[in-house]
């Protein structure tokens, strides 16, 4: 499948509203020994949402899910995260979600299997699926999804947003964990 076939969605609520038109520029990136160009076209760019009292950041690539969760659940919008692919693209693997149970819940996301099925297999939490794909190492204009750990609040935080992840660390006392893969920018 050409990747100008190929449509992305993003983490999170799925609006008609929302919909905005993205100029990627062209570049050259190997994937799979291949050129690649940035896809053109249109994107969903929906709110990542957070409960607060729950300390838990949520997304999704699934619009009944996160109606849900926003309606039913309580969860409050936040801005945009990233945008993700829906389907397997050329050169993505999957983003996992794993709902971790310490003092509460916390979505945990990864891209790692290693990773993932450690914490399902071996510490004993849920397993929640794939929420959407990414890119495993920087290509054509992807930026890193940096994944932070508030300590104090038992908590993940992912953001495509540097400043934002300087002003997490710096404020909120979360610490870097690197990062989880790379999306497109919102």
């Amino acid at each position: 499948m050409p990747p100008e076939s190929i449509a992305f969605v993003a983490l999170g609520v799925v609006s008609a509203t929302q919909v905005i038109h993205l100029s990627f520029r062209s570049c050259s990136s190997t994937i799979d020994a291949q050129n690649h160009t940035c896809l053109q076209g249109h994107a969903i760019s929906p709110p990542r949402i957070q409960r607060r009292e729950l300390h838990d950041y949520f997304y999704t690539t699934s619009a009944v899910e996160m109606e849900n969760a926003i309606m039913q659940y309580k969860f409050n919008s936040e801005g945009d995260a990233a945008l993700v692919f829906g389907s397997q693209a050329l050169g993505t693997v999957p983003l996992y979600r794993i709902a971790l149970f310490h003092r509460g819940v916390d979505h945990f996301y990864t891209a790692n299997e290693n990773e993932r099925s450690n914490v399902v297999k071996n510490l004993g939490h849920k397993d929640e699926g794939i929420v959407g794909y990414i890119y495993p190492s920087a290509v054509c204009c992807s930026v890193p999804f940096y994944r932070l750990y508030n300590p104090r609040m038992d908590d993940h935080f992912y953001t495509a947003n540097k400043s934002e992840k300087s002003i997490a660390a710096q404020t909120l006392g979360c610490v870097t964990e690197g990062i989880a893969g790379y999306v497109l920018p919102v």
